[in-house]
């Protein structure tokens, strides 16, 4: 009896420690600040990603990026805001949306290494660029919300992009869903 009761015991931990494992990050996403705030105005909030990794340890070997991000298969709804998540940056990078340009779901990084013999040090740029699609607007003025966030003088809108821009257009997919938590 008390062998089955111990067994028993073990096997609701397990359980319980591989729902935390796996409903852990969904839950914790759910609490998005910015995710909450859509479903205050729209029906329904769907979520895709972006992840940007990029490294540059030798002079004169930069990353230049302009990207247009397709989601397959399309998002039901419409693309509301897109969101610039900082995991790491060192160095000269810089990322958003092109100054002066519309907001097209077209976006930018760059991440550039200058220096001499003496001044080898590197640069890196590691984020997630979170899509927001919405759908069912539950007030006339929910569109206006979209637009005041992605107009807000902030890096996180995209709206603080310095350095150079490629003039070439990279078409990359979308990754349904939030970005897998990153670890303590």
């Amino acid at each position: 009896m008390m062998k089955s009761e111990f067994l028993l015991k073990r096997l609701c931990a397990a359980t319980i420690a591989a729902s935390a494992y796996f409903f852990g990050p969904a839950a914790a996403q759910a609490a998005d600040p910015d995710e909450s705030e859509l479903l205050q105005h729209f029906e329904k909030v769907d979520v895709w990603h972006a992840p940007v990794d990029y490294a540059v340890r030798h002079n004169n070997q930069d990353v230049i990026v302009t990207r247009e991000m397709v989601a397959q298969p399309a998002p039901e709804g419409e693309l509301c805001y897109i969101r610039f998540d900082l995991i790491k940056g060192e160095g000269d990078y810089g990322y958003g949306f092109k100054p002066g340009a519309p907001r097209d779901a077209h976006w930018g990084v760059n991440v550039l290494k200058r220096g001499t013999i003496l001044n080898q040090l590197a640069s890196q740029l590691k984020m997630n660029v979170i899509y927001f699609y919405t759908q069912g607007p539950k007030t006339e003025a929910a569109k206006a919300v979209c637009a005041r966030k992605q107009a807000a003088p902030t890096p996180a809108a995209g709206n603080a992009h310095t350095g150079p821009w490629a003039d070439l257009v990279t078409k990359a997919r979308l990754i349904h869903g939030w970005p897998a938590a990153r670890a303590p």
